[in-house]
């Protein structure tokens, strides 16, 4: 073991002691304790892959063994890789998250910072309460999934989420819950999800919009580094207090991700909407293109870098500016992970994100810089 000092090969020696008896929760402390200090470490990654799919942490495992086919493995570990990633994605019945923590928002309620805007050509002055507002909020959200029947021809997918923002002024409060549930196919090499969806949004306490619809998932492993999918929602939204903006919506998606080298990950999306709205300048087509960056760094820390632009354009006039909307949406967001300082599974990260959505139309033109404390599953 050439890559290890004195004290590392004498750590790793304990660790494959502790999965040889079985002992996989002490095996997974020393391997975790090992690559905190040197990430880049494959043996010990790959070990620790192995002693988390042994403990059926799947998803932990799945991430731990992408990270190590970023390092172009000898063919035989490379094929070994895949086999464990096929035999997790087979044998996977159920995931829960959680997060909890409190976001300081410099627009909570996604508003201008503009006093006035035109209207048919004349000035008006916004109300206050219809301007940017900063403000604090607590949140916590998750989601849970279990699939039944996985060992049969055609698994059942039964899935549930939601979050919820509380502001000491509620009429910010924004929350959101929604269930989907339908059969897998497993298609071409990779597996096709396809469900039934259901939302309801609140803000302020009061029902905002309900929706429905369904939607297909695909995805597949290419090689032994590659995770590729894509996704297709359609759904009817149908708002509370007004019908202008109720409508059909479909939404398609395409990703990819890949690790880089032993410690980093890269994520890209691709995506394209089409909104048919009653009234015909609340309907848009809407591009969007996203990327990221997680790399793990030692000390347990592992920080993540993104960047999306989407462009908006509306089909007609927007009443009652008389002007089509057209909008530039840029945001760029970073946020660190600590994973060592784990309780009970869960860890702590922050984030910071900022938005500029520039639009034709000054009541839309936005800017919101939105941090994030919480503690969320380890992994």
């Amino acid at each position: 073991m050439p890559e290890f000092d004195a004290d590392t090969q004498q750590a790793f020696v304990e660790g494959m002691r502790a999965y040889g008896a079985r002992d996989y929760r002490t095996a997974e402390i020393v391997f975790r304790r090992i690559l905190d200090r040197n990430p880049r470490l494959l043996r010990v990654r790959l070990e620790l892959a192995r002693t988390l799919f042994m403990e059926k942490k799947d998803e932990q495992a799945d991430y731990q063994f992408r990270l190590a086919a970023g390092e172009h493995p000898e063919p035989m570990v490379a094929r070994n890789i895949v086999r464990f990633r096929e035999a997790i994605r087979a044998r996977r019945s159920w995931r829960f998250n959680f997060d909890i923590g409190f976001a300081p928002d410099s627009n909570i309620n996604s508003a201008t910072d503009k006093q006035s805007v035109d209207i048919y050509g004349l000035p008006f002055q916004l109300d206050p309460s219809a301007r940017a507002k900063s403000g604090t909020g607590v949140f916590a959200g998750g989601d849970a999934s279990i699939r039944l029947n996985r060992s049969g021809n055609v698994p059942v997918y039964v899935g549930a989420y939601g979050r919820w923002t509380h502001y000491s002024d509620h009429r910010f409060d924004d929350a959101y819950a929604g269930a989907e549930a339908g059969p897998e196919f497993r298609i071409v090499g990779g597996r096709l999800r396809t469900t039934a969806t259901g939302l309801l949004r609140w803000y302020g306490g009061n029902l905002l919009v309900s929706s429905v619809g369904g939607q297909a998932e695909y995805e597949k492993l290419i090689g032994d580094k590659w995770t590729v999918g894509g996704s297709l929602h359609i759904r009817h939204n149908d708002y509370a207090r007004r019908d202008d903006v109720d409508g059909w919506d479909v939404d398609a998606r395409v990703s990819a991700n890949r690790a880089i080298g032993r410690t980093t990950f890269g994520l890209a999306q691709v995506g394209f909407e089409r909104n048919w709205a009653n009234d015909p300048g609340q309907a848009f087509w809407r591009s969007s293109i996203s990327a990221s960056l997680l790399k793990e760094i030692g000390w347990g820390l592992r920080p993540r870098l993104g960047i999306d632009v989407a462009r908006e354009v509306g089909d007609g006039p927007l009443a009652p500016f008389n002007k089509k909307r057209r909008d530039w949406l840029i945001q760029g967001s970073v946020s660190m992970y600590k994973r060592d300082w784990s309780i009970r599974g869960f860890a702590p990260s922050i984030s910071l994100t900022i938005t500029r959505n520039y639009s034709t139309l000054p009541l839309y033109k936005e800017r919101r810089v939105r941090g994030e404390v919480r503690v969320t599953k380890a992994f």
